[in-house]
C-alpha cells in the first residue's frame, strides 16, 4: 500500500523521472562507445550486462511515470490542477496562494486533499504491486520518503506544540 508519504515523495521525483532517464541514455552512449572498441580488454559480457541492467531501470522510471500519469489523470480538476502545479512549478506556500488567491489554510487543506486522493488512486492502481516494486529499487525515492515524513511529522509536532 501507498501512504501520503509516498505519494507526496512521487509528486516531488515526477519532473526527475525525464531526466534521469536522460542521465542514462547518456552514460549508456558513453559507457558503449568507451568499452564498446576495447570489450575484450574489459569483458564483453561486463560492458552487456552492465547496459542492460541500466536499460532495465530506465524502463522501470518509464513505467513509474506511466503510472504516475496515469493516476494524476483520474484526479479531479483541482486536484490535478494543485498536483501539476507542485510537479512543474516548485512553488511554496506564499507563492501558491497568491498563484490561487487563496488563504494559506485552504491552500494547505487542498494540497493535503490532492495527495490524498492521489494516494487512494494509486492504491486502486492495477499496478499498484508494480509501482510498489519500483518504489523499493530506486532508494533515491525511499530517501525523499523518508525526508518528507520528517517535515510533515516536524510540522504536525509545531502545530500542536503552538495549538497549547
Amino acid at each position: 500500500m501507498i501512504d501520503i508519504y509516498d505519494s507526496e515523495a512521487l509528486v516531488k521525483c515526477y519532473r526527475l523521472l525525464n531526466k534521469k532517464c536522460n542521465a542514462i541514455d547518456k552514460f549508456i552512449q558513453n559507457h558503449s562507445l568507451y568499452y564498446g572498441s576495447s570489450a575484450i580488454e574489459y569483458g564483453s559480457l561486463d560492458v552487456f550486462n552492465n547496459i542492460l541492467d541500466l536499460m532495465t531501470r530506465k524502463n522501470q522510471l518509464i513505467n513509474l511515470k506511466i503510472i504516475l500519469d496515469n493516476a494524476i489523470n483520474s484526479l479531479s480538476d483541482k486536484d490535478k490542477q494543485i498536483i501539476l502545479i507542485k510537479i512543474n512549478y516548485r512553488l511554496n506556500i506564499n507563492e501558491l496562494c497568491e498563484l490561487l488567491s487563496l488563504k494559506q489554510r485552504t491552500a494547505f487543506r487542498w494540497i493535503d486533499r490532492a495527495i490524498a486522493n492521489l494516494t487512494d488512486a494509486l492504491n486502486n492502481s492495477k499496478y499498484l504491486d508494480k509501482l510498489v516494486n519500483i518504489m523499493n529499487k530506486e532508494i533515491w525515492i525511499t530517501n525523499l520518503k523518508e525526508s518528507v515524513k520528517d517535515r510533515r511529522l516536524a510540522y504536525n509536532k509545531k502545530a500542536v506544540a503552538n495549538n497549547l
